[in-house]
Parts: structure tokens; C-alpha cells; sequence
């Protein structure tokens, strides 16, 4: 095996095992999703006025990316007004101005930094009420409830993001391997032997080709 092939052979080990050092590596820390540190307001908590206001705080950035926040009475009115406000850890959702006493229910859906969604709830209560969120049941003449986050479709990418780059980068990377693997192939050598003068004194110009 001459020089240049043993060159390429090495190049075709040592990348690939490379890349799948490098994904072994990036797997773990792209599967922890994002937890809740805090939510405002907490959780049970006991308003004396109605908030402007909801937010769910996150131990990573958030992705603005189809995040749901719904303030759900017992009732089933959401009381989310206009759309959810991401920015950075935080998820926040304005709620109506005219929202009365009661109990309350925050159900939120976002994407975590690592591309998959989660999703949770917290109640909290306004007003003089028992501070217990009690859905209402529903029936042909109730209003519609409001709509729950499963209810949602699903826009985000099933492989996590960064599992995804590092798959389109490893097969890239094999890909490269290969077309050098095949312009550098040896090539077959021809040699031609030196004339010589025979007995009878003719010019032998036979050639020999080694493949």
C-alpha cells in the first residue's frame, strides 16, 4: 500500500470517529430540557387584585417559537389578551383588564432550548374565592371552553436541533471522505523496457504493462 492511500485510509478513519466522538458528546447536554424556576404568580397564590399579567420563569432561553400561555377560568374563558412575550428565560402573557374575582388556571406550552416542547400549569385565585380551581363541566348548552394546549398542532422539529445539525455534519463529513477516497485511488503504472539489441541483431521494443 503506497503512501497516498495510507494517507487516505487514515483520513477516512480518523474523521468519522471523530464526528461520533464529537456527537456522543453533544447528545447529552441537547436532551435536558428546560425546568420551571418560578411562576408569577406562584402557584395557589391569593391575589386582592387581578394581575396585568402572567409569567413562567426558565432555568434556560426559550425558543419564540408557537409559545401558548392561557388564563382559563372555571368557567373555561381564557382571559389571555393579545400574544404570549418571550424573551430570553421568560414567558409572559398579558391578561385582560377587566378580568373579575375568581379562580384561575395558567396552562402554558413553550419550546425549550434544546427544540422540544413543554408544557405545564399553575393555578392561582383573584378576589375573595376559596383559592381552588374547579373546571366546569361542559355540555350542549355550555360555552365553548377555551382551547387546551394539546389542542395545538405541533410545530416544532421532532429531532432536537442540535442533534440534527450534528447529523447533517457527520454525513457531510462522510460524504467528503468518500469523493477524496475516489480522486486518489492509484492509478495503474505503465513501464516500458529499455530497447535492446537481440542475437540476430534486431531492436526488441516489447513493453510490459503491470497493472
Amino acid at each position: 500500500m503506497n503512501t497516498a492511500l495510507r494517507r487516505t485510509w487514515g483520513m477516512a478513519m480518523a474523521v468519522p470517529l471523530a464526528a461520533f466522538i464529537a456527537l456522543g458528546m453533544g447528545v447529552p447536554a441537547a436532551s435536558a430540557h428546560d425546568s420551571v424556576v418560578s411562576t408569577t404568580p406562584g402557584n395557589a397564590e391569593q391575589l386582592t387584585s387581578a394581575p396585568t399579567e402572567v409569567s413562567v420563569l426558565f432555568t434556560d432561553d426559550v425558543l419564540d417559537l408557537g409559545a401558548i400561555l392561557l388564563v382559563v377560568d372555571e368557567q373555561g374563558t381564557d382571559w389571555a389578551s393579545g400574544q404570549p412575550v418571550i424573551e430570553g428565560t421568560t414567558a409572559a402573557q398579558p391578561v385582560s383588564s377587566d378580568m373579575p374575582d375568581g379562580d384561575y388556571q395558567v396552562r402554558w406550552r413553550v419550546v425549550s432550548a434544546d427544540g422540544h416542547p413543554i408544557s405545564g400549569s399553575f393555578d392561582f385565585a383573584v378576589g375573595n374565592t376559596d383559592g381552588v380551581f374547579t373546571a366546569a363541566s361542559t355540555d350542549a348548552s355550555s360555552p365553548s371552553p377555551a382551547p387546551t394546549i394539546g389542542s395545538v398542532a405541533d410545530s416544532t422539529p421532532a429531532m432536537p436541533l442540535a442533534l440534527t445539525g450534528t447529523v447533517g455534519a457527520l454525513i457531510g463529513l462522510g460524504i467528503f471522505v468518500l469523493v477524496l477516497f475516489l480522486l486518489r485511488r492509484p492509478r495503474a503504472q505503465t513501464t516500458t523496457r529499455t530497447p535492446a539489441t537481440s542475437k540476430t541483431g534486431t531492436v526488441d521494443t516489447r513493453s510490459d504493462t503491470i497493472e
